[in-house]
């Protein structure tokens, strides 16, 4: 297992930057095992744009709150070199109170002798009490002990540790510990230049088209009738070479492509391509449940040159997201190769998503 160096900026103002080292799998479950020891779990962001740079560190810019997190793959030396911050301790070692015995009140006390009487109850004192079964006369077997004790699942003092739900899981994280500083810090700004302007009507009436024009999928009765009209939808709206949509089988997770757009269509359609679970960026989204906006694929070492090789078609931009409806991937929508630029948009991001979501709805209805 990998050890990562994850930089996570304040979630708002006033709050602290903080660079964990987490052992993670890849980038992304270290971002989330970063956010789960922060106690940020709702805030991972599902929408992200994706840019690796030359020293092999990921920045993950956040399409929805613009947050830049910054991800990289320490070597053990920096593992070592690394200054961990100390956790803190507790001042002192907290002393229980000792239980406090108050005097006897006037109806405790006899009248006459002035003494207290042997059998009035002291309140706060422990008096042993006698089985009842045992002095009552009647033959009754005594009570057995077990029975006495509380439930397994329920605590026995105040401050015992309760049971887990089953519905919520104990989440057990991996070794995570927050660093002094980076052992090799960026040298200039993380993240991606922002546009000077932001064409916000232009955006918002291209939007508002797309959520009246995806409900024309419902009128198709196929799948891949259905599937292959979203993809259009998509492709005319965000400017790319090609895309395709994957299928996810249902056991083992592989994906095949069942609609495909593109100068290679009809070839990658007819070699009948299945790509592993978990493989290259759509499986790592289809995993993950992630839509990832990645500018040069050549730069991600999870980039699967096999699709490429075999129709012999350079990728150079890719932007995908799963296909997900009430806890199910039916599979992932793949746009690949931006035109003019190769840097896809927070709102294509949040497009591509949405048109993917209906796809997993509609799916949802055929049954």
């Amino acid at each position: 297992m990998a050890r990562f160096e994850v930089f996570i900026p304040a979630a708002e103002q006033g709050s602290f930057d903080v660079t964990l080292r987490v052992d993670a799998l890849n980038w992304m479950q270290a971002l989330k095992t970063g956010f789960h020891r922060l106690g940020e779990q709702g805030l991972v962001p599902h929408n992200v744009l994706v840019d690796v740079q030359d020293d092999g560190s990921v920045h993950v810019t956040d399409a929805n709150s613009a947050r830049v997190f910054r991800i990289r793959e320490l070597s053990e030396a920096e593992v070592a070199a690394a200054k961990v911050k100390p956790r803190p301790t507790p001042i002192g070692t907290p002393v229980a109170p000792e239980p406090v015995v108050p005097a006897p009140s006037p109806a405790m006390v006899d009248p006459v002798s002035q003494t207290e009487g042997p059998g009035l109850p002291l309140v706060g004192v422990a008096r042993e009490v006698k089985d009842p079964h045992l002095t009552s006369g009647l033959d009754v077997p005594p009570l057995d002990p077990k029975t006495l004790r509380p439930p397994a699942d329920r605590p026995t003092a105040p401050m015992a540790p309760r049971p887990t739900p089953m519905s919520t899981p104990r989440v057990i994280l991996p070794p995570t510990q927050e660093l002094v500083a980076s052992p090799k810090p960026p040298t200039g700004p993380i993240g991606r230049r922002k546009p000077a302007r932001s064409p916000a009507a232009q955006m918002e009436d291209v939007l508002a088209e797309v959520f009246e024009r995806v409900q024309g999928v419902y009128q198709r009765r196929e799948a891949a009738d259905g599937l292959g009209y979203l993809l259009d939808l998509a492709m005319e709206k965000i400017p790319v070479e090609a895309g395709s949509v994957f299928a996810s089988e249902l056991v083992s997770g592989d994906l095949r492509f069942v609609v495909v757009r593109g100068p290679k269509a009809q070839e990658i359609l007819d070699a009948k391509i299945v790509i592993p679970a978990g493989t290259g960026i759509v499986g790592f989204c289809a995993v993950e449940g992630v839509s990832l906006g990645l500018s040069d694929v050549q730069k991600d070492p999870r980039y699967y040159r096999g699709v490429s090789d075999r129709v012999h078609y350079e990728t150079r931009s890719i932007l995908c997201s799963p296909i997900i409806a009430h806890g199910r991937t039916f599979g992932c929508m793949e746009l690949v190769n931006r035109r003019e630029s190769p840097v896809f948009s927070e709102y294509e991001v949040g497009m591509l998503s949405y048109i993917a979501h209906q796809g997993a709805l509609f799916l949802d209805t055929l049954g």
